[in-house]
């Protein structure tokens, strides 16, 4: 839990021993800021930024215990989760688990991070000490589990702050605080406590808190501070509470290998959820018609994750029996699926190259006051479909979901690249590049198919 300086004085006092407790109070927050006079914040920041410097990316085993409770009910304990789960190249990422319930779990997980807008290593908090964006207040020693420390308290305000939940479909930028828990000798990060400050009220959650607890961690050459555990409470508005513990352990550094996924854990884009396409009202469009569209949306790593919602606009009407049926200009809407970043072995001396996956599943069409639902596989690229033999700076490709044998653009190269199974709907396109970075506007050509 968050600790609260102004509950930490309680109770009444009087005569003497009320005006001895006074002074004493007095004299600590004396020699509190006596302290923080002397060791100012830069040298706890130094401390980190130091600490971070040395990090290189890294995996973990993370054991997670979750329960959930909804209004007036009881807890209920979730199966223990293990997974592998650490930070690549400034990201968070997850492995995949072979088994299906535990897949079932980490998209579970992930969910739960997007709408509290939080992640196992919290790395929206390396603003605390990366910027001079946050206050702090105070530096008091006290004992905390049977252990002597320093804590200084501290607000990130609303507008540094880079921290956001899920409000009306929307992602809403809030502040937070908390506390810091220091080493009195070193001023070595040793816990970590903040909570969102203030969520709107048509937020789900209502309140989030978050402590970690950090300790020495060799990786290669390396001893820096990694957290060793974690702890998140979620209050929702419905009145549901989640609780979730993590423990990590077995910390290393990462090895990129060979055809190696691993899903980050990003917060979606607006909005969190894809569209209902199950539920929704309308037919569906007949097989085997082509589908000529452009991208409306960058598929772009900064602004999209899994989840988040695309937009294309036909470029060509299609026709069925000589009446239009998609008109040109109808909007076809869909959602990320699946963002993953891998990595496929170029040259021994060059090293292994990053190329990403991004799975899309188109979901609706709106042509003039018509709405019909859709199957459809990805088949090209455009303008016009190029044959590459050799591998670019930067160069895309299509796996093709409908027969994982042709690769389109990259046909030749296949061997060196994974792809995992589509599911029933689902394209997959693939960047080969250091950055995921394909503009508005692309061309994309579809092939209706009968919806599985």
């Amino acid at each position: 839990m968050i600790y609260d300086g102004a509950a930490a004085v309680r109770g009444s006092v009087a005569g003497s021993s009320g005006i001895l407790a006074g002074m004493r109070f007095a004299l600590g927050l004396a020699i509190g800021g006596l302290l923080f006079a002397q060791t100012p914040v830069r040298r706890i920041r130094q401390n980190v930024v130091e600490s971070l410097n040395r990090t290189p990316s890294f995996l973990c085993h993370e054991s997670v215990e979750r329960s959930q409770r909804t209004a007036g009910a009881d807890w209920v304990k979730l199966p223990v989760f293990e997974l592998e789960a650490g930070v690549i190249n400034g990201e968070e990422m997850y492995a995949p688990p072979q088994a299906y319930d535990d897949r079932a779990r980490l998209r579970e997980l992930l969910a739960l991070f997007s709408t509290a807008g939080t992640g196992s290593f919290a790395l929206y908090s390396r603003g605390l000490f990366l910027t001079t964006n946050a206050s702090y207040y105070g530096l008091v020693t006290e004992n905390k589990d049977g252990v002597q420390l320093a804590r200084t308290d501290f607000a990130m305000p609303q507008s540094t702050s880079t921290y956001s939940l899920a409000a009306g479909g929307k992602r809403v930028v809030l502040g937070y605080s908390g506390s810091l828990w220091l080493e009195p000798d070193t001023l070595a990060l040793a816990g970590l406590a903040l909570r969102a400050d203030d969520p709107p009220k048509d937020a789900e959650v209502a309140s989030v808190t978050q402590s970690f607890h950090f300790a020495p961690v060799k990786l290669g050459s390396s001893t820096v501070r990694l957290p060793v555990s974690m702890e998140l409470q979620v209050q929702e508005r419905s009145g549901r509470q989640q609780h979730l513990a993590a423990h990590f352990s077995a910390c290393r550094e990462y090895v990129s290998q060979h055809g190696e996924q691993m899903v980050e854990a990003a917060e979606p884009a607006e909005p969190l959820e894809p569209p209902a396409n199950a539920a929704a009202e309308g037919a569906w469009l007949p097989a085997g018609l082509e589908l000529r569209t452009v991208a409306d949306d960058a598929i772009d790593e900064r602004s999209i994750a899994q989840g988040s919602h695309l937009t294309f606009t036909v470029t060509h009407e299609v026709k069925v029996k000589g009446k239009v049926l998609v008109a040109k200009g109808a909007v076809i809407e869909g959602h990320v699926t699946r963002l993953l970043r891998q990595a496929y072995p170029l040259t021994v001396s060059s090293g292994d190259r990053s190329y990403y996956l991004v799975g899309i599943h188109l979901d609706t069409v709106i042509s003039g006051s018509q709405r019909f639902q859709l199957s459809a596989n990805l088949e090209n690229l455009g303008p016009e479909p190029v044959q590459r033999t050799s591998i670019t700076e930067s160069t895309t490709f299509v796996p093709y979901s409908s027969d994982p044998n042709r690769w389109g653009t990259l046909d030749t190269l296949r061997p060196l690249f994974k792809v995992p199974r589509a599911d029933p709907g689902e394209s997959f396109v693939g960047v080969v590049d250091v950055v995921l970075r394909m503009p508005r506007h692309q061309v994309m050509y579809w092939s209706t198919q009968e919806p599985s």
